[in-house]
């Protein structure tokens, strides 16, 4: 797997994230100092891998504070739904600050940890790659996780109250065909970030089954985390 950028001036082969030839100095592509939010997810709308690329070349990777954040919230609720649904913890919503405060941790150490892990891979595969553009691409590729979890969870909600958190009695006992409406825009949502997600792996390696294999890694590790690590009471 090779993704580079081919100095225009001396030929030279560069990493993808280089502003300027390593040889000559020359510019290689125009200079993106920030990231504008809006501008940025409109482009991973319209398309997902110049999206990531404008996100790898920007200097300052801008919002990824405030994305994770949010991410984290959508982490949480599933875990609350997940955890209950499966009768794994049925006390989670019990200790709401303290299981929320977890899941803000779990996130973080799970996009660091994924990002650094991506690092050493690409870098063993022969792939330039920096450790803090792993971490924004990653983060802006639950972008529609986040999305889910500040719009559709508020319908949701409306729609079943507690019980969609609780499953006591089950949503799907309240109202069938709603639930599985939600059920599939929930499901829509995820294969939405899946896509991100492999399109995010190949902006940096330009390797379709790599990219595959590391997206869908990604989100199923996510969703794993959100049912099976350990919340209050342990």
């Amino acid at each position: 797997m090779k993704n580079v950028l081919i100095c225009k001036n001396c030929e030279t082969e560069n990493a993808i994230y280089k502003l300027t030839c390593s040889n000559c100095k020359e510019y290689m592509r125009e200079r993106i100092v920030n990231l504008d939010l809006w501008s940025t997810i409109w482009k991973l709308v319209e398309s997902p891998t110049i999206g990531f690329s404008n996100i790898i070349h920007s200097e300052h990777k801008n919002f990824i504070i405030v994305l994770t954040f949010l991410f984290s919230i959508k982490y949480f609720i599933n875990t609350l739904i997940f955890t209950n649904a499966f009768e794994i913890n049925t006390f989670t919503l019990d200790y709401l600050l303290q299981n929320f405060a977890l899941s803000l941790l779990y996130t973080i150490l799970l996009i660091c940890l994924f990002s650094l892990l991506i690092t050493l891979l690409n870098k063993l595969f022969g792939i330039k790659s920096r450790f803090k553009d792993n971490i924004a691409i990653y983060v802006y590729s639950t972008f529609p996780l986040i999305l889910a979890g500040l719009f559709l969870f508020l319908i949701e909600f409306a729609l079943f109250g507690h019980y969609f958190l609780s499953f006591d009695p089950s949503p799907f006992l309240l109202k069938k065909n709603v639930a599985y409406i939600s059920a599939g825009l929930e499901a829509i949502i995820v294969i939405w970030s899946l896509v991100l997600s492999i399109a995010a792996t190949f902006a940096q390696s330009k390797s379709i089954i790599y990219s595959i294999a590391v997206g869908t890694i990604y989100i199923g590790l996510l969703f794993y985390c959100m049912i099976y690590l350990p919340y209050f009471p342990f």
